[in-house]
């Protein structure tokens, strides 16, 4: 056991690294960043001049990073400012988790299981812990892993989704103004901008445009660089599932299975490939051709989905058994469709702050903000709106049906298809929270938006029907201009003035929004009128001017209009997450820690009692305190889906009933409650210590964590198990409740029953070793019986008596139990899930494979070339 002297440098540790602060190095970084690709591409352009203009787009990835420092500025140089506003999941759930991974990766030890919350559970099954997560290891061996690295993490992969929109839509060969101002908007749309707090949302979602890219190139390149593009998109996938959401992963799949359809209808529609440039060769006509294509494809995608589910087995295995085992196993259909995106959210797509401002601020309507912000700017809907006008390239289709399948996801039980995919598409019945399909708009959105800016640059350079059509969107947008200016702005205003006591973030907020929205179009219809009108840019029948220097002058032009629609997207989203109240004050109470710390220490057993803060004081108290630490056991713990189900109902239930033996079961001899709760009426609770906003008592009754009884029950139902011990039904200091099995009834007291009495008993079980993946106790007992540890039960925990292989046996429904003989013997209990052996496996086995396989056709692909050479 961890003696007391570990306690101060612990806490002062804690102490140290929770600011997190990223100023200054914020922008010492970004300016590092800039200089770094300002000097490659400048050595690169004058190492060969003719070359193609790559350095154009190393300063473009270079602007993108400035533009993230821009978005992130308050954190970046202020000291005092956090993100997100409230905390979220992201203070309460992953700054926790990480700290404790990284601190266990430290030690030497991959952090399997979790006993510090919830009385024990899963970790590394956990998929939102992000353990396999490549990029999280540079975290856990190079930093000091703490808020601020966290802050830092989800600002590099801000930067990461705008990077890889750009290649996307670079590789689709849009020109580089319109690929920036797309990776703009994915990088910071609304629901970028809004699941900040959902830090592996965020994380997956970066992937996505890289996944489609690779895939792509697979599907469309028919020489042997076509399977080594297979297999990076198999790589780039599993990196997006090793990121840790599920639901955004699966969205990802979505977008990715929409373009292997596309790309083969268009194989079938058009079987003649075009762009030689990338390996692609012209297709036998007829059937066989196209059946031959189809084919090839169909082997691709296939090959893409078995790499990235293959590498990802190390996670995939064990979040698939705890995924069983835990309250998402089986959730109805009505919960999978909670905070949908119905059209009346949709709203904030042209007025943001109408529904709230920020993550704690959603009292208009019963929306929650951050599952509905979609905002991804005006500027943007204007441009996507060029983009379908403009460009008949076929992959706007794609975009066009990507939008499509967004908007109908999203609306949740509103259009039946979100009931065919709960229903029929494996996985989609654990998932909830449908408006999350906003990443698939944003994605969309971005990508029209670029063609939309695209296309309004080439049709402003030529002198036939395309530029005819920019003064049609001109027309239609001053249009929506003068209906706005005429129509909205004077109706909303006119409703503020007779709505009594209005506040900020409803009507006058929308009458804000709609202004700036009136102002940001304005100035986008400026630009592109004073190019199309020669005032910024001379006319293409203009004389003296060639096509070539047209549309050198039209540079400015795109500059323009990406300067508005930035100024657009970041004035409104950028203000979405700071705040300078100190979201991790929950974890500073070091005095509370400390106590906590020295208490809970049980002579009788060895094993720490835990701590019940799932209470009434989760506004001063942060759950998940005691892995955060290191230092105690809780009951409970920052809510995650993947929690137990069995503990889950069996703990709901006791912590509503404290005075009954079923709480004391738990092992919560300590409660942190809110000032407005008394225990001191019951004999059985001692107030300990007052502190500022909460109280910590003593439960006196509560049973050891671990401890021996002879008489068993047998009950297979869970839930008449709970009922009993909280109708005071059983005694478990003196009878276990198994599953299965044959009753056996004794009268002989238990270990826990005699230290409740205060009788002498020759009987004991302490633990000589308790670490998360082995605890060891030693037993002695006078007649057989069962050593009960309440700790979680689990498939993946193995036990042996004196080295003999027993059973692990559930019980009171969520507990552990081994049988014992009489006599003195040794308990070890080790956690071994199989499906971590057999996916840490798979996985390495499939790395290497990988690499093998990248290697060789490397080979044969530049052996080729050399012989067509």
């Amino acid at each position: 056991m961890k003696g007391a002297g570990r306690c101060a440098p612990r806490l002062t540790a804690i102490a140290m690294v929770l600011p997190g602060l990223l100023q200054p190095w914020g922008v010492a970084a970004l300016v590092l960043v800039w200089t770094v690709a300002l000097l490659i591409a400048v050595r690169w352009y004058r190492a060969k001049p003719g070359r193609p203009a790559v350095h154009l787009d190393v300063l473009a990835v270079g602007l993108l990073a400035l533009l993230t420092g821009g978005f992130f500025w308050r954190p970046l140089t202020e000291s005092g400012v956090w993100m997100p506003a409230g905390g979220g999941d992201l203070a309460s759930f992953y700054y926790p988790t990480y700290v404790h991974v990284a601190r266990q990766i430290k030690s030497g030890l991959i952090p399997l299981w979790n006993p510090h919350v919830f009385s024990g559970m899963p970790l590394a099954a956990d998929i939102q812990a992000g353990l396999f997560y490549p990029v999280n290891w540079l975290l856990y061996l190079l930093v000091p892993v703490d808020y601020g690295s966290l802050e830092w993490l989800l600002i590099a992969h801000y930067w990461l989704a705008s990077v890889f929109t750009y290649v996307l839509l670079r590789d689709l060969g849009l020109g580089r103004l319109g690929s920036i101002a797309g990776g703009v908007v994915f990088g910071f749309c609304g629901f970028m901008t809004a699941h900040l707090g959902h830090m592996p949302m965020v994380l997956v979602a970066a992937w996505i445009p890289l996944m489609l890219v690779c895939l792509r190139r697979a599907l469309l390149n028919r020489t042997l660089w076509g399977w080594l593009w297979a297999i990076i998109a198999g790589v780039v996938t599993a990196m997006a599932l090793l990121a840790g959401h599920v639901q955004i992963f699966a969205y990802g799949l979505m977008a990715a299975g929409l373009l292997w359809l596309y790309t083969a209808v268009s194989a079938v529609a058009a079987p003649v490939a075009s762009d030689a440039g990338r390996g692609e060769q012209a297709v036998r006509t007829g059937v066989g051709g196209v059946v031959m294509v189809v084919t090839r494809m169909a082997v691709m995608g296939a090959l893409v989905v078995l790499i990235a589910l293959a590498l990802g087995a190390v996670q995939l295995l064990p979040t698939m058994q705890l995924s069983a085992q835990s309250v998402r196993a089986d959730i109805s259909y009505e919960e999978a469709s909670a905070f949908a995106a119905q059209p009346v959210t949709m709203l904030n797509l042209f007025l943001p702050r109408v529904f709230g401002s920020n993550p704690t601020n959603y009292s208009f309507g019963p929306w929650q903000t951050t599952e509905n912000w979609g905002y991804s700017g005006v500027v943007t809907l204007a441009l996507a709106v060029a983009g379908v006008a403009l460009r008949r390239e076929r992959m706007v289709g794609y975009f066009v049906l990507l939008l499509a399948l967004a908007l109908v996801i999203m609306v949740g039980d509103l259009a039946i298809v979100s009931a065919w995919i709960y229903k029929f598409v494996p996985g989609f019945s654990t998932l909830r929270s449908s408006g999350r399909a906003l990443v698939l708009l944003g994605l969309a959105l971005a990508a029209l938006a670029a063609y939309g800016l695209d296309g309004l640059l080439a049709a402003l350079g030529r002198a036939d029907r395309p530029r005819r059509t920019v003064l049609w969107w001109l027309v239609g947008l001053g249009s929506v201009l003068a209906v706005l200016a005429l129509g909205v702005l004077p109706a909303l205003y006119v409703q503020a003035l007779t709505v009594p006591g209005a506040e900020y973030g409803k009507l006058p907020g929308a009458i804000n929004d709609a202004g700036m929205m009136l102002i940001w179009l304005a100035m986008l219809g400026g630009v592109i009128w004073a190019a199309y009108s020669g005032r910024l840019a001379p006319h293409p029948q203009h004389a003296g001017f060639d096509a070539e220097r047209i549309q050198g002058r039209l540079v400015p032009v795109g500059g323009l209009v990406l300067a508005v629609l930035v100024l657009d997207i970041f004035s409104v989203n950028s203000r979405f997450n700071p705040t300078t109240t100190n979201i991790l004050a929950g974890y500073q109470h070091y005095d509370a820690i400390s106590l906590l710390y020295k208490s809970s220490p049980d002579q009788r057993t060895g094993i720490p009692l835990r701590v019940n803060s799932d209470t009434e004081v989760q506004d001063v108290w942060q759950p998940s305190t005691a892995l955060l630490t290191g230092l105690f056991y809780d009951t409970g713990g920052a809510f995650t889906p993947l929690k137990l189900e069995r503990y889950d109902h069996l703990w709901d239930v006791a912590r509503r009933s404290p005075e009954t033996p079923l709480y004391d079961l738990t092992g919560a001899a300590f409660e942190i409650a809110s000032p407005v709760i008394t225990r001191e009426r019951s004999a059985k609770w001692d107030l300990i210590e007052r502190f500022e906003g909460f109280d910590v008592y003593r439960n006196n009754n509560a049973l050891p964590r671990a401890f021996l009884v002879h008489e068993a029950l047998i009950e297979p139902d869970p839930q008449k198990i709970v009922e009993s011990l909280r109708n005071f039904g059983v005694e478990p200091r003196h009878t276990v409740v198994l599953e299965s099995g044959t009753p056996v009834p004794s009268r002989q007291i238990g270990t826990a029953e005699a230290y409740a009495k205060q009788l002498p008993t020759a009987e004991w079980v302490r633990a000589t070793r308790y670490t998360p993946h082995e605890v060891v106790l030693t037993v002695k007992a006078d007649a057989p019986g069962w050593v009960v540890l309440t700790d979680a039960w689990y498939p993946g925990w193995e036990a042996t008596v004196d080295d003999r292989p027993v059973a692990v046996e559930r019980a009171f429904s969520a507990y552990r139990a081994v049988r014992v003989d009489a006599g003195q013997h040794t308990i070890t209990m080790r956690f071994r899930p199989w499906t971590w052996q057999v996916g840490r496996a798979v996985s390495l086995l499939t790395l290497m494979g990988v690499l093998a396989a990248l290697v060789v056709l490397l080979l044969r692909a530049r052996t080729s070339a050399k012989g067509g050479a």
